[in-house]
């Protein structure tokens, strides 16, 4: 392949405008592999899981940045997030047969967001994002054009195997409006930026590695490239996080529970493990939430 699992920055060297690339091979058939997902699903999916990707890396916080959409029509769940270091999960959940035009109708009875979750007992940030244009694409963009002040373009492609994505933002500057910056040079710069990665050919991102890529969209531009990150997917679940979600449920109806099965099996829905607690564990869990917290007063 021409790329591995990556995150590419980049920035024109003569224009305040940075762009990312990232590849998804291996984390995306992972990730779509632990469902049996239609295709209309496996590709948006994989949009999603490259929008997350993007996003994490212009926005600069130690956390999960998650995109979640929750609806009432026959999408009912769409969940993509990537972490500060990288590795991302992602899971939808449906109900029916559906085209990907039946998906993008569904986005009109529900909720899209972006979240940043720096860390149990942090502030979290949510930001609801508006549906236009029928396409997550434009709806992103239009989040960052009205709501961060910041010009934005996503290019995404999916195929049976990988996903891809390039973003162009123009780059955050508080003086830029005020000196007349903006008007003079910002806006030529992105439009005729922005009209060179328009004339991209969505299967190149599959098939060109990030460096042929970036010279055959601008091979007159002074671009300066970072240092590329690896992509991975990784699952947070755990046998706690299991056990947590029995104490959740209450003693109740675990019991209930336990009388038709011999355990509980608590399956993560990103990645399909399995944690089972028999009765003994089942028990052990409700007598550790029971149990006082130990006496810390100084004697």
């Amino acid at each position: 392949m021409a790329n591995d699992d990556l995150l590419q920055r980049f920035i024109f060297e003569n224009a305040p405008v940075r762009g990312e690339f990232i590849h998804l091979q291996q984390s995306f058939q992972e990730i779509v592999s632990q469902h049996a997902y239609p295709p209309s699903i496996r590709q948006l999916l994989g949009e999603a899981l490259c929008v997350a990707g993007l996003l994490s890396a212009i926005i600069k916080f130690s956390g999960r940045l998650t995109v979640q959409f929750r609806g009432k029509g026959k999408l009912k769940l769409l969940l993509a997030q990537c972490d500060n270091q990288f590795h991302v999960r992602g899971l939808a959940k449906y109900e029916g047969d559906m085209s990907y035009d039946d998906l993008m109708e569904s986005f009109n009875q529900g909720v899209l967001v972006i979240m940043l979750d720096s860390g149990t007992g942090k502030n979290r940030y949510q930001g609801i994002v508006s549906w236009r244009g029928n396409s997550l694409v434009a709806s992103i963009e239009g989040y960052f054009r009205e709501s961060e002040q910041l010009a934005t373009r996503i290019w995404l492609a999916v195929n049976d195997t990988s996903a891809a994505g390039l973003l162009l933002q123009v780059v955050p500057g508080k003086d830029h409006v005020a000196s007349g910056i903006e008007n003079e040079i910002i806006h030529p710069n992105w439009q005729h930026l922005t009209r060179l990665t328009d004339r991209l050919e969505l299967e190149d991102m599959f098939r060109l590695d990030y460096q042929r890529l970036l010279g055959k969209l601008y091979p007159e531009e002074a671009i300066r490239v970072f240092e590329s990150v690896p992509v991975k997917f990784q699952c947070t679940c755990s046998r706690k996080r299991g056990s947590d979600a029995i104490a959740l449920l209450g003693r109740e109806e675990a019991e209930d529970e336990l009388k038709n099965n011999h355990s509980i099996v608590v399956t993560c829905d990103f990645c399909n493990q399995d944690y089972i607690f028999d009765r003994v564990d089942v028990a052990k869990i409700f007598e550790d939430k029971d149990r006082p917290p130990p006496n810390t007063q100084l004697q």
